[in-house]
């Protein structure tokens, strides 16, 4: 399934309540607007209700009201899917799914429903718990496949806070525990995940490791693990791993420690997006802050790098930014610029102000002005410039 649109409003009617709007998506998607206008809230948003769908987890969000409304496959009326959750005080008040024009799922606040029953060729009456989600509780390949997309979906996004750390701090790993528990939603077990590449796809992904590197600027003859032996002998159970890479221009090999962050961050992203491509696990993927911390040249190959992913169908590609060197690297045909107004971030996008975006083209200004000038809003008038 491919994610057409996202609606999302928190503490509906109250004097907190912030709503997202015009959130339409592509297969590349860039995000721009200025600090604290809710980049990264879409992409937790997205990301939070994709654990809901796929995790038996207690519901526990930030805010007490949550609605989503996520539309799928759009491009034909009929196979058109339409998700809606709405959470209060970490229970769930209404659940719906509809394909086209059949409903699917009716659920109300007390947990009782009703549900599509394919075998039985009938609608049948459920009741699940008032903190469970209904599309991952009653999952049924038999009675309820619909269901199955659903979790195909959320279980295979995957989301990565490109300014963090990306698992550069993580050694530890338990060697003997059972590999069907590692999570592959954690940004952080890079290691965990490089290890499950090399066992399960082999050379392959570690010369597709190598070969993206190369373009993102690091030439890299070398990628590898080695244990902490004098972690192994105090503590027999447990490997303490890093991960350690030789580059071609340099004699000795560099210890994960010792690899600056800007690197580690590309390293590890590109890691987790190989293997979740060549594993066949990925759906959508969304990085918060692209670029952060890698110098202009390296910041622009990996999003060429990423969009090129993302334009072969592989991937969605949904990226965050108030950088100007990136935006003005990325079409503007990717953009979804957020004009942010009291508890709303409306997203002006190609599809719904189709005409501003063609009228920019000629103008011959680059595209960080479309952003720095507002023209998004209002064509030219408007010489606010944007927060450094």
């Amino acid at each position: 399934m491919k994610l057409d649109f996202v609606e999302y409003c928190e503490d509906k009617g109250k004097p907190s309540e912030w709503r997202l709007e015009g959130c339409q998506l592509g297969n590349v998607n860039l995000i721009v607007g200025k600090n604290a206008s809710g980049k990264s809230r879409i992409l937790k948003a997205i990301n939070f209700l994709s654990i809901l769908l796929s995790r038996d987890v207690f519901i526990f969000p930030s805010c007490k009201f949550s609605e989503w409304i996520l539309t799928f496959d759009s491009h034909n009326q009929e196979s058109k899917k339409v998700y809606k959750l709405v959470l209060n005080n970490g229970q769930v008040i209404e659940e719906s799914f509809s394909i086209g024009s059949k409903n699917y799922l009716d659920r109300k606040e007390s947990g009782e429903g009703k549900v599509w029953a394919e075998k039985l060729g009938q609608y049948i009456d459920f009741q699940t718990p008032v903190d469970g989600v209904t599309a991952f509780k009653r999952r049924d390949s038999i009675q309820h496949p619909f269901f199955d997309e659903i979790y195909n979906w959320s279980n295979s996004l995957r989301y990565y806070q490109f300014g963090t750390y990306l698992g550069k701090n993580y050694f530890l790993s338990n060697s003997n525990r059972d590999e069907m528990e590692l999570e592959l939603k954690d940004q952080d077990r890079v290691i965990d995940i490089f290890n499950l590449g090399k066992k399960e796809i082999g050379l392959d992904f570690i010369e597709a490791i190598k070969s993206d590197m190369l373009s993102v600027g690091y030439n890299i003859s070398e990628i590898e693990t080695e244990c902490d032996q004098a972690d192994k002998v105090s503590h027999p159970d447990m490997k303490s791993q890093y991960i350690y890479v030789q580059e071609s221009d340099l004699k000795d090999k560099t210890a994960q420690g010792l690899i600056s962050q800007g690197m580690f961050r590309a390293l590890s992203l590109i890691i987790q997006v190989n293997y979740s491509l060549l594993s066949k696990r990925t759906s959508c993927i969304l990085i918060d802050d692209i670029g952060e911390g890698l110098d202009f040249e390296r910041a622009s190959a990996i999003i060429k790098l990423l969009i090129g992913k993302a334009q072969s169908g592989l991937i969605q590609l949904i990226m965050t930014t108030n950088d100007r060197f990136i935006m003005n690297g990325v079409p503007l045909e990717y953009w979804l610029v957020i004009e942010r107004k009291p508890g709303l971030a409306k997203l002006h996008n190609i599809h719904n102000s189709k005409q501003i975006f063609e009228d920019f083209k000629f103008t011959g200004l680059n595209n960080f002005d479309f952003f720095a000038t507002q023209f998004y809003m209002e064509g030219f008038g408007n010489e606010e410039q944007i927060e450094q």
